[in-house]
């Protein structure tokens, strides 16, 4: 298996066309020496730049160059990158061949590539994932998993705090971290990030169409014919056929009603004067019926207030009872003589009758017993008053709309008509136009049962997507378990080696037993403990992103590129004894591995045992001599 790795074979930088730096790299260690100041830094942010990452807080120095160029060897060749210095979504240019020829192509050969994705146009990412043979995000919204991101867990540089595991970035994400961190593991690829963003987006239009299906249902009459379109349409052919027949009667209203049928016209008319008067009187019914009701619940609801006052007051009185107990009179309530005071304190002395203490707690309790019970009534018939109310409201409103229906058809039947014929005709000419208005109706209620059966249909079909998606999920997250257990065990055993050959500075480090990188959480635990000494996190934090490398350096299954750029290996007052050890343990594990692969440090505290032409890039720098030759 061809494991994605790239190596870093030359760094360009030019300003107003003069090269401010230029500088060959090779496989292997990779060191950039030179005095705290002198400009290190600023090289490494441009790798980082180069190589995708998106980065906009140059430098002066750095600012004031044009552009940065850099050849790289991918899996399927060498690539040629070209980027103005500008802000985070700068776009890079790419030629497909080595750094010599891309010099000779002024514009043609060259290709212009987006940072970040979209629909229209690839990005720089899809292309360098491709030739490092990374899987490759199949939807744009895992395009947030970029080379920015994968830099980010490649490049230790000393604006990020020394706890955190990733590069720093403002709007930072715990799911495109863990993707990240999956991603170069070797686990599962995009699928689990990409299954998690569909059901994000799936979720949210289920609840969407949830809510407009529930407000929609809520305003549709309650019969259940009317939840179905063919039901509606059925309904509504059925109208149109009773207006044709209405229609088709008028035509021939003459051989339909016959001019002797004025006794019967009366007696129709009788009798719909005695239906509507009938109704009259159950309306009025009604109406005192409600009014009555309305009238006991009024009185009801102010008794159970009377009431709960009144069992509140009792509690009250019981309380203050126990608490003082009974009251001993010097003189007579009635006539004010002077009472001989009474020794047992069981007996009153006014009237002097045995008293009892558990008797009057039993009174007490007698009390609010029967004031309970008169209010638990009382809402039992404040319940039923209620019921009655509700079912007389509904009847009320019943009889109304029918009686309303019925004065309707009698004044147009027997009001203004004064023969048979006139009562036929004006009789269908009313019901063609109440057939108008149902039919207008029922059009407006046969668009929103339409919708009602069309979201009900999506609601169904989403409810199968996310159920089939999170079966998938979870199978994958089985499989990833296996996965991430030996990737990270393989890191952890990595960790566990590298601190324990440190110098004796922190106890913690003498005998890990596990070194855990969570990428979730951006932080790395050495037995569950984590911020350590300044010096020791520095050394912790190049220790996991080393790890990570190494772990990757010997086993295929990562799609890690086999690169690592650490900027000052020394940060945060780490003595110079420490610093050469870490820089020995780079060297002296890195050169074991067998896959091709690149380090690239940078180190004010040189070991001068690796001053080695093998090793060292470009001169020693100082503060007379820096990094970019600018004038």
């Amino acid at each position: 298996m061809d494991c994605p790795r790239f190596t870093l074979n030359r760094l360009r930088v030019l300003r107003h066309g003069h090269v401010a730096y230029d500088q060959e790299f090779h496989e292997g260690v990779n060191i950039i020496r030179g005095e705290n100041g002198s400009g290190k830094s600023t090289i490494a942010d441009f790798i980082f730049y180069a190589l995708g990452g998106e980065f906009d807080s140059w430098k002066d120095a750095a600012a004031h160059c044009d552009e940065v160029q850099a050849e790289v060897v991918t899996n399927h060749g060498k690539l040629t990158l070209l980027r103005k210095i500008g802000n985070k979504t700068t776009p890079i240019k790419v030629f497909f061949g080595p750094f010599d020829q891309a010099d000779k192509h002024a514009l043609d050969g060259w290709e212009t590539f987006p940072i970040r994705r979209s629909e229209r146009r690839e990005s720089f990412s899809q292309v360098m994932f491709r030739s490092l043979n990374i899987p490759e995000a199949q939807s744009v919204g895992a395009s947030n998993i970029t080379m920015h991101q994968v830099m980010r867990l490649l490049y230790s540089d000393q604006r990020t705090p020394s706890t955190r595991l990733f590069r720093f970035e403002s709007f930072d994400k715990q799911d495109i971290r863990e993707a990240v961190g999956d991603l170069i593991c070797g686990i599962s690829g995009y699928e689990i990030y990409e299954i998690s963003l569909n059901l994000r987006e799936l979720d949210a239009e289920f609840a969407k169409v949830s809510q407009r299906l529930s407000s929609l249902i809520q305003a549709l009459p309650h019969g259940a014919q009317f939840d179905r379109p063919d039901a509606i349409d059925r309904q509504c052919r059925q109208l149109e056929e009773e207006k044709s027949a209405a229609y088709r009667e008028i035509e021939n209203v003459d051989s339909l009603v016959e001019q002797g049928d004025n006794k019967d016209f009366l007696k129709d008319r009788q009798s719909a004067q005695q239906s509507l008067v009938k109704e009259k009187k159950a309306i009025a019914s009604l109406e005192e019926s409600i009014a009555k009701h309305e009238l006991e619940l009024g009185e009801l609801t102010e008794y159970q207030a009377f009431l709960a006052e009144h069992i509140e007051q009792v509690k009250v009185a019981e309380s203050t009872f126990q608490a003082i107990g009974a009251i001993e009179f010097t003189r007579c309530p009635a006539c004010l003589s002077h009472l001989h005071p009474v020794s047992d304190p069981h007996v009153c002395n006014v009237c002097g009758q045995h008293t009892d203490p558990e008797e009057d707690k039993s009174k007490y309790n007698q009390v609010r017993l029967d004031l309970e019970i008169q209010l638990r009534e009382s809402k039992q018939l404040f319940a039923e008053h209620e019921a009655r109310l509700t079912k007389d409201r509904v009847e009320l409103r019943w009889l109304k709309r029918s009686y309303s229906k019925n004065l309707s058809e009698y004044s147009t039947k027997f009001d203004l008509s004064s023969s048979p014929r006139e009562a036929f005709l004006a009789e269908r000419y009313q019901r063609i136009g109440q057939i108008d208005q149902e039919l207008t109706h029922l059009t407006d209620m046969l668009s929103v049962a339409e919708e009602v059966q069309s979201l009900s249909l999506r609601k169904q079909e989403l409810q199968g997507q996310i159920t089939d998606l999170s079966d998938r999920r979870k199978a994958l997250e089985r499989r990833a378990v296996s996965r991430r257990s030996k990737a990270l065990n393989a890191v952890s055993e990595w960790g566990r080696l590298l601190l324990r050959s440190d110098l004796d500075r922190q106890p913690e480090f003498k005998n890990p037993e596990l070194v855990e990188l969570n990428f979730r959480d951006d932080a790395m635990f050495v037995d569950g403990q984590m911020n350590f000494a300044e010096s020791s996190n520095v050394f912790l934090k190049n220790t996991a992103i080393f790890s990570l490398f190494m772990a990757a350096g010997n086993d295929e299954l990562f799609n890690h590129p086999r690169f690592i750029l650490l900027d000052n290996v020394e940060d945060k007052g780490m003595e110079v004894e420490r610093s050469h050890l870490f820089q020995r343990l780079i060297v002296e594990h890195s050169t074991e591995l067998r896959e091709r692969h690149q380090v690239i440090y940078t180190t004010s505290m040189m070991n001068p045992e690796l001053e080695l032409d093998d090793y060292v890039i470009g001169p020693h720098y100082t503060h007379d001599k820096r990094t970019l030759r600018i004038k």
